[in-house]
């Protein structure tokens, strides 16, 4: 990832351009390290998103989904306090730095006119969002930093803000043709030219240098000795006279379908290895960077205890099942015991209390072998029988109770399977608290929801709903509970049901009762936002199963989400992502 101080700059110059003079509607903090201010510009509504995460720290216009807290946060109220009815000012980058500067102008609680900064340091792991007044007196901030954290530098309310120490290289915007060439010849002429400038030049990232190095030297491993120190001058000025003169050509760097680097230039040194696309906007490039992203964090981050226990689950069933076929393996051997019983009962006339095996023929075999049993000496030869009825008896019995327990440990597979689907595509805390409530009616997680919602104002989830191109209406649960919902109350008997072919997957129906059959655009329509929603939505092409909502039976106590049919059909669609967001209501 490439949020260096060249893309800062880009950054900069597109807040700049469009939000100054913005007035402020709303502030909301979706996380701890996250603010969103909504502002209208020019008449038009934008949401500016100000992150602090140690993962995906960024500023930019953003269209991305943010589920806000029922309870807005101290930091949160203290920007209201302060901008509320404000305007943004002014937006500037501080030198070559990762930092920006949102300048704000609002009144006070005695209608005087005040000043109050914003600022965004963009510092990777160390990022933070700082608040203060006209003086840069420290009002507020997201993340406190005091003593026991840094010896260096503290970030305490009641302070002056001041920028993090300044590294020890030089700035590439300031540094001229006699500076960089002294450089390079006071250089070792075996190092790699893409280290020799992170090395000495700040504010660039590796995506970069391995790009001036790739257009110096024709490859990005090459080194100085194989560099002409001229076109090297040449081809790092150039970058830079970008920068200074806002000439950004933002893109994004994918390999496999996936984004993995972004930058405020075009990119090259990949070659046909990658594909790069290109963005008119900087905030476009980084919603399509971080959403994912994000998403995966917010995971791991709000729903840890729930994916423990959904893994922790899946692996007890796991080993109890594997035993458990140990011990069916064993039970399949059940029969020998039963024609050993038989045997001894044929010859209970040739046998005497006190033998300890005997040899018998196997009339159950065509050969008509010899085999040769063991007895207790203490039973008589018929209770010796029995013993062995007895075992067959208890390997019967054992193998039907085996067969039934492997499975309901396989619906429960099946069923935490589908939670783990869930959760890796849920978005918001308020989906989380629901998979939560489902855990705990299932029997999972009743000290997990005690602990975590205690306190907490629950704010209710609906499905998800779409509309065909045909105008048809299309509900996609977004837990198990709400499947059932859908399947089973809301859905109509002349309704369609969707779901992915043998995988986890969301239920989808598409309301079609008291109007014509829909056409077969709107049937694909809803296959595709059924394996949308499912664990195969990257799948280059999906099996869907769909039929009428009167062939849905639950069996008697399955789990939630759990149904059976047997008459459907099946379509065979590409998940379209982009093409399912469009029809998202």
């Amino acid at each position: 990832m490439a949020l260096d101080a060249g893309m800062v700059a880009a950054i900069t110059a597109e807040l700049s351009a469009r939000l100054t003079n913005a007035k402020i509607e709303k502030i909301y903090q979706p996380e701890k390290d996250q603010i969103l201010f909504v502002v209208r510009a020019g008449g038009e509504i934008l949401r500016l998103c100000a992150s602090a995460s140690s993962n995906n720290p960024r500023v930019n216009i953003t269209t991305l989904p943010k589920e806000n807290p029922a309870v807005p946060p101290m930091f949160c109220t203290l920007l209201r306090k302060h901008l509320a009815g404000g305007k943004i000012v002014s937006v500037r980058q501080y030198g070559f730095e990762r930092a920006i500067e949102i300048g704000f102008e609002a009144k006070d609680e005695m209608g005087f006119a005040i000043k109050r900064y914003l600022i965004c340091e963009l510092l990777g792991k160390f990022s933070n969002l700082i608040f203060t007044d006209e003086n840069f007196r420290i009002l507020g901030v997201a993340k406190p930093v005091d003593f026991t954290t840094s010896t260096k530098r503290q970030v305490l309310p009641g302070m002056i803000y001041e920028m993090p120490p300044k590294q020890d290289k030089l700035d590439p915007m300031q540094t001229d043709l006699n500076t960089f060439f002294a450089l390079y010849d006071e250089s070792e002429a075996d190092i790699r030219c893409d280290k020799w400038i992170t090395a000495n030049f700040m504010g660039i990232s590796s995506l970069v240098a391995r790009e001036i190095a790739s257009r110096a030297g024709g490859s990005i491993d090459c080194t100085l000795s194989q560099i002409n120190r001229t076109v090297l001058c040449q081809c790092f000025t150039e970058v830079f006279e970008r920068i200074k003169q806002s000439s950004f050509a933002p893109c994004l760097i994918k390999k496999d379908a996936k984004a993995f680097e972004f930058c405020f230039m075009p990119i090259v040194q990949y070659g046909i290895g990658c594909e790069v696309e290109r963005f008119d906007s900087v905030s476009e490039l980084l919603d399509a960077f971080y959403a994912a992203r994000e998403n995966e964090e917010r995971l791991h981050t709000r729903a840890q205890d729930l994916l423990h226990l959904v893994i922790g689950a899946m692996a007890r069933i796991d080993r109890k099942t594997q035993a458990q076929k140990k011990e069916l393996a064993e039970c399949r051997d059940k029969e020998r015991f039963k024609q050993y019983g038989d045997l001894i009962t044929a010859n209970l006339y040739a046998l005497k209390r006190g033998d300890t095996e005997v040899c018998l023929v196997n009339y159950y075999d065509d050969a008509m072998p010899e085999v040769t049993l063991t007895l207790d000496s203490r039973l008589t030869p018929a209770a010796n029988a029995q013993r062995y009825y007895k075992k067959y008896t208890k390997l019967k019995n054992a193998e039907e109770e085996l067969t039934k327990q492997l499975s309901i440990a396989a619906d429960e597979r099946r069923y935490l399977e589908s939670v783990w689907d869930l959760l890796r595509r849920a978005t918001g805390q308020s989906e989380l608290a629901d998979i939560r409530d489902e855990l705990s009616l299932a029997g999972y997680a009743s000290r997990l929801k005690k602990r975590e919602m205690a306190g907490k104002k629950k704010v209710a989830t609906k499905p998800l709903r779409y509309r065909t191109s045909g105008g048809y209406t299309v509900y996609v649960g977004r837990n198990n509970l709400q499947n059932d919902e859908l399947s089973f109350k809301r859905a109509e008997k002349e309704d369609y049901w969707f779901h992915v072919h043998g995988a986890p997957g969301s239920h989808a129906i598409l309301c079609c009762a008291g109007q014509p059959e829909p056409p077969a655009e709107d049937f694909t329509e809803a296959a595709m936002i059924a394996a949308h929603h499912s664990s195969l939505s990257d799948g280059a092409m999906v099996t869907v199963d769909y039929t009428k909502a009167r062939h849905l039976k639950r069996p008697p106590g399955a789990k939630p989400g759990f149904v059976i049919y047997h008459t459907n059909y099946s379509a065979n669609v590409v998940p379209d992502k982009d093409k399912v967001a469009a029809l998202l209501e």
